[in-house]
């Protein structure tokens, strides 16, 4: 029994001495969660506090407004288009989240220098008439050419937004090209209606064109992917041109006693829809342009030709064919390839050049009037026309041009 009693005393013993030091470790390793956790509730209240502060200084600076270099840019190089906005968050310890709206309304005011040749069909002026041998004779028409000359084009457009817009052109263009020839000793010149044995007094030719072109183009387009590095636009309206020209040729002998001359006028005047496509591909502050437009215009034709011959001993005759004025559908088509620029954004808005090369195509727009049959006298007295017609012919104008825009 009290061997009994013994052993238990010592298991009892041995049960206490056990229990502290498992306590004690118990008790140390609390201490220590507890410290650890400290230490980290104090790391995030200063990160919290530190994002906070980020926070306010980027909210103030908003407010204030965002300097040139912060404003995102956008594949079309118009970085400023888009107002970037400010996301309030819900808590302190929630992340501030960056946005556009809706992109901001502009306009933009383009100026361009042109350099346009124009062209027609029917710019041949004079004959040079090489009579003998007598059952040979040989006729070589003569053309005016004219050249490139300085022209202009100016340009409003207004973009609700970044995929719309609204654009209002006006292209001006006025050249005159002049030219002469004169016959060698067994040659001799006359106008195109009158190449026969009357115009052998006739030595020097002179004549000159004149080519007055306006056109007034107000489309509206959209653009597709606005944002894409590669933009597709399509764009409709009307369009107004005024195309005139003057023609004349004057032919005397070598002494200035005789001569003949006549002067043609063509004048076209009308408007009508026009549609068309534009592609841009952007890579960086560059872009590459195309677009194609057709039109078809619907206005007043008219024309007439005024003819001059002065004869020794009779004196000045003068004399014209005129047609009443027509109503006439003029088709059109127009296109253009550049390259352009974008120079970065600032306060003021954006400035951007473009260079490129143009061309544009008005058939059947330019009257003018074929005589045949024309008995005369020998020296001529004046044009006694038996039959004429009046025809059509394309007026064309084509060259580079530079264009600046300021959107704003």
């Amino acid at each position: 029994m009290k061997s009994f009693v013994k052993l238990v005393v010592l298991l009892g013993l041995a049960v206490m001495v056990s229990a502290v030091p498992r306590s004690a470790i118990a008790a140390t390793l609390d201490d220590q969660i507890s410290a650890r956790l400290d230490a980290l509730e104090k790391e995030n209240a200063a990160l919290r506090a530190r994002i906070n502060r980020i926070e306010a200084a980027k909210s103030a600076r908003w407010q204030r407004g965002p300097r040139p270099a912060e404003i995102p840019r956008q594949p079309s190089g118009e970085a400023w288009a888009a107002e970037p906005q400010m996301i309030a968050p819900r808590d302190a310890g929630q992340a501030v989240v960056v946005g556009a709206t809706n992109p901001r309304h502009h306009f933009e005011i383009s100026g361009s220098l042109l350099y346009l040749q124009p062209g027609a069909g029917d710019l041949e002026y004079g004959t040079l008439i090489t009579p003998l041998p007598i059952t040979t004779p040989n006729w070589a028409n003569q053309s005016l050419k004219p050249g490139f000359s300085p022209s202009f084009q100016v340009g409003i457009s207004y973009m609700p937004n970044q995929s719309n817009d609204i654009e209002l052109n006006w292209t001006h263009l006025n050249n005159t090209a002049s030219g002469s020839f004169s016959a060698g000793p067994t040659q001799m010149v006359g106008p195109p209606y009158l190449i026969g044995p009357e115009s052998a007094s006739y030595q020097d030719a002179s004549g000159s064109v004149r080519s007055a072109y306006d056109s007034v183009k107000l489309d509206g387009g959209h653009t597709f992917c606005a944002d894409c590095p590669f933009q597709l636009q399509a764009f409709g309206g009307i369009e107004f041109a005024r195309i005139g020209q003057t023609m004349t040729g004057l032919f005397q002998s070598a002494d200035g006693t005789d001569a003949s001359g006549y002067t043609n006028h063509s004048l076209f005047t009308g408007a009508g829809p026009r549609l068309g496509l534009k592609g841009q591909y952007a890579f960086g502050d560059f872009q590459l342009l195309g677009e194609f437009a057709g039109a078809g215009l619907i206005g007043n034709s008219r024309a007439s030709l005024n003819f001059l011959t002065i004869t020794p001993g009779i004196g000045i005759n003068n004399q014209a064919l005129t047609s009443p004025n027509s109503t006439q559908v003029i088709p059109s088509v127009d296109a253009k390839l550049a390259t352009a620029y974008s120079f970065p954004p600032s306060n003021y808005g954006q400035f951007k050049l473009e260079l490129g090369y143009q061309a544009a195509v008005y058939f059947n727009v330019v009257s003018q009037y074929s005589l045949t049959q024309i008995p005369t006298t020998n020296p001529p007295v004046g044009v006694f026309l038996a039959t004429q017609l009046r025809t059509e012919t394309n007026f064309t104008d084509q060259g580079p041009y530079l264009t600046g825009t300021w959107a704003f």
